[in-house]
């Protein structure tokens, strides 16, 4: 058993722990921030044995997280402190950018003070990440992972900081970078499994930004590139500010892959020839995948690059252009990639500006930085800048939250509510809130009618197992438990729900020797619809049909004064509910039925009549012939009208009719048994004429007239009227 004494860790206290958790290496930094400077303590560089990352992002949590612990316990062990705490940055993989501007009533503060300003900032984050949310048509939950002020203005000029000023009114303009839940949760994960607390998480070319580009010499167009192996991450500064953020799926390892393509070597092995390529070596030897040594000349390898190099180079440049809108005035490359053979003349010339503008960031350029005498290349300019950046009070700390035993990382959960932490947790508005079902509006013959659809089951939520409203403030390690709000149904109806079908008789009547249709019928949008048609919103519904003798009397036109209906010997009314199998008479101011013939006058008993006093003889005379009975009246239909007499000769519908005798006078509803025609045509009218003038079915007749009873579209009405 060892007697050798455990060696006892200090804590942390204020030294910065920063990571670097690149596609190829983790790069650990130890320092101190004093006086606006870094002071560099310790680092350490650890390559992934296999490729746990991709595209900078986490793909084996648990690889990542062992070569983090490696990293973590060496600088434990050279420093003496317990390290808990980290910052970290990511990179740009599917990186999604927001430019906001947002103004501010200060008008009743004395003076705007660090939080003023502060709260500020994250109100203006918000509206971006709210105006990223409307936009997002996917579930993909997105995290604010860094921004940058473009402005401060305070009563409508530009001021370098709004802290202790007063003013009426200030705003803040900036761009804020989001990135995929995915990529952050993948890096927190490693972090857990590490015990380490994340105190600041930032975009990695920001981090670069704030130790290669600092705000002094942001007046210059610069654009700055971190090549990694997985992702060329950009920002871009001018006027004082930086401006934009870009990135490109495309960077060293596209290299190492065309490496591994032609010399049939595995990924570690391709990454060390590229390596010895940069550190400009004259021959390097290898082992390909079966065993065979070869030796190369350097220069062999890099023309062989040259392509993708050349690639590389061409992406890096477009998405320059597109950040920037034009080539920039300087370039800083930074990153392991940086440092790839012939990278940077090809930029130069496809940017269209003299090398001596593009530049590989390196110690030699680090600002407020002091490496104590170590000479870091440009691979260590992004892990610097994480730990500048952590201690500028520019990174993101996200706290736990947990909803429904699922855990939540939330940014500024000072003010946070409970419908925005479960709005971040990926719920709908409608699972949080409920809504009403919708309402169902149409039009009944002229009215406007609304369905209403049924209520909504608001959301039950408890915060730490108490009940608790969606405005209810949460904050770091608050537990929240929601049963989702149920909402209600949309209003749904039949025509035969909003047309009263059953409350009507349906079937035929007689009226005047003529069978008529009776009940209600429906036009929906003009076009006739069955009782179980399901009613759409803003359907226009009229309702029309033979209900009551009202309604047959206004279809055929006819009047009701001097004239009587019976039904069944009763006098009926124009209010009269008709029913299955009425028949309908119709009699004149005399008693007589309308449409019948007299009957014939009676004749005198021959036993009751006296005796005529005899006469004389007189020759038999001959036997007249029987006289020819009077012929029957033709009509349109086909029929024969009976009549005794000279009766009443008309033309009906171009046709001549005689009409029986009779004692009185004859209307045109004495002719509608002399014809044929269908009053229940949709969208049609009934047209009645005597000599070329309209009348109605009470006009009277006279010998010789010229009368129409005809059923006509509206339509072709229409066009008969445009004819005249």
């Amino acid at each position: 058993m060892s007697t050798e004494k455990t060696r006892e860790l200090k804590p942390q206290g204020d030294l910065v722990f920063a990571l670097d958790i690149g596609t190829r290496t983790v790069v650990g930094i130890l320092g101190e921030y004093m006086d606006d400077k870094f002071y560099l303590q310790d680092y350490i560089s650890i390559p992934h044995p296999k490729r746990a990352m991709v595209d900078g992002q986490v793909e084996d949590i648990k690889q990542v997280a062992k070569i983090v612990a490696q990293a973590k316990s060496a600088l434990e062990e050279k420093s003496g402190v317990k390290l808990t705490k980290v910052a970290i940055a990511a990179a740009g993989r599917a990186l999604k950018t927001r430019q906001v501007k947002m103004e501010f009533d200060v008008s009743d503060k004395d003076t705007l003070t660090e939080d003023m300003v502060k709260s500020m900032e994250i109100e203006t984050i918000q509206k971006a990440q709210a105006e990223l949310d409307a936009g997002n048509t996917g579930r993909t939950l997105f995290y604010c992972v860094g921004h940058s002020i473009i402005n401060y203005t305070l009563d409508d000029y530009k001021i370098l900081s709004l802290e202790g000023h007063k003013g009426d009114k200030a705003a803040v303009e900036l761009v804020a970078a989001f990135l995929p839940s995915i990529v952050v949760e993948g890096l927190y994960s490693v972090m857990d499994l590490n015990e380490l607390e994340v105190t600041s998480l930032t975009l990695e070319p920001i981090a670069a930004m704030n130790v290669i580009v600092p705000p002094e010499i942001r007046l210059i167009n610069i654009a700055l590139i971190d090549i990694g192996a997985g992702t060329s991450d950009i920002a871009i500064a001018k006027n004082g500010s930086v401006v934009a953020y870009a990135m490109a799926t495309i960077a060293g390892d596209e290299i190492t892959e065309e490496i591994i393509r032609t010399f049939l070597v595995d990924f570690n092995t391709a990454e060390m020839i590229k390596q010895a390529c940069s550190n400009e070596e004259k021959q390097i030897e290898y082992k390909d995948i079966l065993g065979n040594v070869h030796t190369v000349p350097a220069e062999d390898v890099t023309e062989m690059m040259s392509p993708a190099v050349e690639t590389l180079a061409d992406t890096i440049c477009a998405a320059i252009k597109e950040a920037n809108g034009g080539s920039p005035a300087a370039v800083f490359l930074v990153g392991g990639g940086s440092l790839i053979e012939g990278l940077t003349p090809l930029v130069a010339d496809k940017l269209d500006i003299d090398e001596s503008r593009v530049a590989i960031g390196g110690g030699d350029f680090l600002k407020n930085v002091d490496e104590r005498g170590a000479k870091l290349g440009a691979e260590y300019v992004t892990p610097l800048g994480i730990a500048v950046t952590s201690m500028l009070n520019q990174g993101y700390d996200f706290s736990v939250i947990t909803v429904n035993d699922q855990k939540v990382r939330v940014f500024d959960t000072k003010q946070l509510s409970v419908y925005e932490a479960l709005t971040i947790a990926g719920y709908k508005s409608h699972e949080i809130m409920g809504r009403s079902g919708r309402n169902l509006s149409f039009t009944l013959n002229g009215v406007r009618k609304t369905v209403k659809g049924s209520a909504m089951t608001p959301a039950e939520v408890f915060v730490n197992d108490r009940p608790a409203s969606i405005m209810t403030k949460v904050t770091q390690g608050d537990r929240i438990r929601i049963t989702p709000a149920m909402s209600g149904q949309n209003a749904t109806a039949k025509l035969s729900d909003v047309v009263g079908y059953s409350r009507f008789n349906s079937g035929k009547v007689t009226f005047g020797g003529e069978e008529y249709e009776i009940g209600l019928h429906a036009l929906v949008n003009g076009e006739p619809k069955e009782p179980d048609y399901l009613i759409q919103p803003l359907d226009s519904i009229e309702s029309s049909g033979i209900v009551t003798f009202g309604d047959l009397m206004r279809i055929m036109d006819a009047g009701l004064e001097g004239m009587e209906y019976r039904v069944n010997d009763e006098i009926i009314g124009e209010d009269y509910t008709l029913c299955d199998g009425d028949v309908i008479t119709a009699y004149d101011s005399y008693g007589n039925i309308i449409g019948a013939a007299p009957e014939a006058p009676e004749q005198p008993d021959p036993e009751q009549t006296p005796e005529a006093p005899a006469a004389e003889e007189t020759p038999e005379t001959p036997a007249a012939e029987t006289a020819p009975e009077e012929p029957e009246a033709p009509t349109a239909t086909g029929k024969a009208i009976p009549f005794n007499g000279p009766g009443l000769t008309v033309e009906i519908n171009g046709e001549l009719i005689t009409l029986p005798p009779r004692n009185g006078d004859y209307i045109l509803l004495d002719l509608l048994n002399s014809i044929d025609i269908d009053p229940t045509v949709p969208n049609s009218e009934i047209i009645l004429e005597i000599n070329g003038r309209p009348a109605n079915f009470s006009s009277y007749l006279s010998s010789g007239d010229k009368a129409v009873i005809k059923v006509q579209t509206r339509r072709e009405e229409e066009e008969r009227r445009t004819a005249r």
